[in-house]
């Protein structure tokens, strides 16, 4: 028993340890804005994280070998003397030669066993308070309205591109911050990490009012705190809320991303845009192949592809896959092949080495600063402003908008200890070459609002400047930030939804169909021939009776308008009103004279045409006789229900449903 009881409290003094350092990387080498990045990166798959499951494994030893060592010699001695004792009582010996010691050696077994089940429950309670465990419970059996409120489908609005397209490259950096520029500008550091970036965004738009010194920056909301979910955020306009409804599942290649959003992507490839994703790690990792791919069908430009194409040599791998520098070598060349084709282009560019732990110093990373990070960021810095300053002198560059922002807050622990517990941080983001910021105010918004002002910047016209939850900042529309403030719009976006649930995430979990099958469409109504020969149009038909009770009236599609644009299609009402053409006999069907409207569409027949007049007295071509009516039968309460039309009888003369002879008669829809 006294083994068993020694071999327990071994195991929970290594859980201790485990915990312990769980809750010290969790709280000071990175910084979890939620649990539910948690829940999603557990369930999400580590496929292309590798190299960092191995450095915090490391980490772990590395920390903490030596108690791990004391431990594990002080259980061998113990499990030793356990053994010589069983010995001794098997020859009739006493072990211990005074009662005395006897009881001291098993209060002190029972003594250890409290410490460390004391150690063990205190290092989770406050593994509980770090990760917020508390208040992700609590906010998750709360139900939440914004979606319902203010969740605007792209469907329901009128977009319009124009005449000319612009291309767009979006460069996302990394955990890259504004507040990496100085005090004096508004940053959170004695010295200028960014002074290259910081000359961009004054260059180009960073909404801020005219002559405003400080930079602006995008405030990371509630479960958009890590690079999936910023990515989705800055294109979707929607949080990843894995812990509301289905999204926690593991990724592989036949599960569909949220296949109901509307991306930029979606748009963009509806459009005549190439849509394009490098990175330079594995793009696998946390669900982002199947996002890009099945949102515009993106070309995935990632660590395997590289080595595909010789941009990096066969089998060669640093920190999460290749480094920066090698990352813009390549992006300048894939530009350069990209730009010479005859159709505009959507490039999205992410780096990779100012992720936490340290980041990544290359070659090119000078030792200008006391940590490594600050070093790090400085040299990507340089990096990001030497790859825009190269776009800008290509000829394609007339044509092409930048755009350049953080993906979220760095999690590397370093940035809160020296920007303050007080310091608002911001997310880098800006735009190059888009168009004029006019208004006199500087804006507060956050990163779901980068969707609709990434798509104005193009020059894309968005009636109501509103896509997902975000707002066009090029708008005087309030953003949901300046409209409920941050803490109001965070402990919305927090809380369950069942429009969430069931609108945005319609859909997920299922198969992806087979590449050589065209993109999945809605399956309850097939495209008219309206439909299909419009240009320049995008639609996407709510594919199931959740989604249209769910959105509310002032979300539905309206008046489209006269030029091109992402409207929805309005069928073209008949030229006779009253006198459609049947398409089987070949010939009109005289007008119902008390009708005077449309002839209401059969909701079994499935072809999408009206349902043509039946006459009372139908004549039999093979014989020329009147064909006798139908009579209804009776049911069971003794009345008898509304007249039906005679059904085609498939053994038998098919009746024709029509006679052009046939004066006046009246039309029973079926």
């Amino acid at each position: 028993m006294w083994i068993l009881i020694g071999t327990l409290i071994y195991i929970v003094f290594w859980l201790t340890c485990i915990a312990a350092y769980g809750v010290h990387y969790l709280s000071d080498t990175i910084q979890i804005t939620s649990f539910t990045q948690v829940i999603y990166t557990l369930t999400a798959g580590t496929e292309g994280a590798e190299g960092t499951i191995g450095s915090a494994i490391s980490g772990f030893f590395q920390s903490y070998w030596l108690v791990l060592l004391i431990g594990t010699a002080i259980f061998a001695y113990y499990i030793y003397l356990c053994i010589q004792n069983k010995k001794s009582q098997k020859e009739g010996i006493p072990f211990f030669k005074e009662t005395k010691t006897q009881r001291v050696f098993y209060c002190s077994v029972l003594g250890a066993a409290v410490i460390v089940s004391s150690l063990f429950g205190t290092q989770l309670y406050q593994g509980w308070q770090v990760l917020g465990i508390g208040d992700y419970l609590e906010n998750s059996n709360r139900e939440s309205t914004i979606y319902d409120e203010n969740f605007i489908e792209p469907d329901s609005v009128n977009i319009k591109f124009p005449q000319k397209k612009k291309n767009l490259v979006h460069i996302v950096i990394e955990s890259m911050e504004s507040s990496y520029t100085s005090r004096e500008n508004g940053g959170g550091y004695d010295h200028d990490l960014i002074p290259g970036l910081y000359q961009l965004a004054k260059e180009g738009t960073d909404f801020s009012a005219p002559g405003t010194k400080d930079l602006n920056g995008a405030i990371v909301t509630a479960n958009s705190g890590w690079t999936v979910a910023g990515l989705v955020a800055m294109s979707a306009a929607v949080p990843l809320n894995v812990g509301n409804g289905d999204f926690n599942r593991n990724f592989n290649a036949k599960d569909k991303f949220m296949p109901h959003l509307v991306t930029m992507g979606d748009i963009l490839e509806d459009h005549g845009y190439s849509n394009y994703f490098m990175c330079g790690s594995d793009a696998s990792f946390a669900g982002r192949r199947n996002y890009y791919q099945q949102h515009g069908d993106y070309e995935i430009l990632d660590h395997r592809q590289a080595m595909k194409e010789k941009a990096i040599p066969e089998g060669y791998s640093v920190w999460w896959g290749f480094e920066d520098k090698k990352l813009f070598n390549w992006a300048e060349k894939k530009l350069g092949e990209i730009s010479k084709k005859n159709e505009p282009f959507n490039f999205t560019v992410l780096t990779a080495d100012t992720h936490f732990p340290e980041g990544y110093p290359c070659d090119l990373c000078e030792d200008e600063f006391d940590s490594q990070y600050e070093n790090v960021v400085a040299c990507t810095d340089r990096q990001v402003t030497e790859f825009v300053r190269w776009i800008q002198k290509q000829d394609f560059y007339k044509d092409t908008t930048i755009v350049i922002s953080g993906d979220h807050y760095s999690m590397d622990g370093s940035v809160a200890k020296t920007t303050g517990a007080d310091y608002d941080r911001r997310a880098y983001a800006i735009v190059l070459n888009g168009p004029e910021y006019t208004l006199n105010k500087t804006r507060e918004f956050c990163t779901l609002d980068l969707y609709p002002t990434i798509m104005e910047a193009l020059g894309i016209q968005i009636e109501g400047h509103r896509l997902g939850l975000g707002t066009s900042l090029y708008s005087d529309v309030e953003t949901l930030i300046e409209k409920m403030g941050e803490l109001g719009l965070n402990a919305e976006l927090v809380a369950d939804s069942s429009y969430y649930n069931k609108v945005i995430m319609s859909g997920d979990q299922t198969e992806v169909a087979d590449k050589e099958e065209p993109k999945p469409k809605p399956e309850d109504k097939e495209p008219t021939s309206e439909e299909k020969n419009e240009q320049e149009v995008y639609q996407q038909v709510q594919t199931n009776q959740n989604i249209q009770a769910a959105v509310p009236p002032y979300f539905q599609p309206t008046i489209p308008w006269t030029d091109q644009g992402y409207t929805p299609v309005v069928p073209e009402t008949p030229e006779t009103p009253g006198t459609p053409t049947d398409p089987n006999a070949g010939t009109e069907v005289p007008a119902d004279p008390n009708a005077g409207t449309e002839t209401p569409a059969d909701p079994n027949a499935g072809t999408g045409s009206e349902v043509p007049n039946i006459p009372e007295q139908p004549i039999d071509p093979g014989t020329g006789e009147v064909v006798p009516p139908v009579t209804p039968p009776t049911d069971n309460q003794g009345t008898t229900p509304p007249p039906v039309t005679p059904p085609t009888d498939q053994q038998g003369p098919t009746t024709p449903p029509v006679t052009p002879e046939a004066p006046n008669v009246e039309v029973t829809p079926e």
